[in-house]
């Protein structure tokens, strides 16, 4: 490589200038408006349940190891619908997310 190459990984072009519609703000991912809740997502049921089977063992003391609480499993009626719990539109690139200048 010849001695008097510039050997920086990016210059910065002196000239250059953000254009006037350059706008950072916009976000990268929007809101699809086109995207619909499944018929029968289940908004009142919880995405988990205490696990019904779950026992509490033997060697619990709950003024050592608190108050026993079930573990979590999926909610079975989530599993045989599309989804249960709030629902939440997907989101998509934004086709007027440029990014920062």
């Amino acid at each position: 490589m010849p001695e008097d190459w510039d050997k920086r990984e990016k210059i910065p072009d002196a000239d250059a200038k953000k254009p006037d519609d350059w706008d950072e703000e916009v976000p990268m991912e929007i809101p699809d408006e086109e995207a619909k809740k499944p018929e029968g997502w289940l908004d009142d049921e919880p995405e988990e349940i205490n696990d019904p089977e779950a026992t509490k063992p033997e060697d619990w003391d709950d003024e050592e190891d608190g108050e026993w609480e079930a573990p979590k499993i999926d909610n079975p009626k989530c599993l045989e619908n599309p989804g249960c719990g709030v629902w939440r539109r997907q989101t998509k690139r934004n086709p007027a997310y440029k990014g920062k200048w």
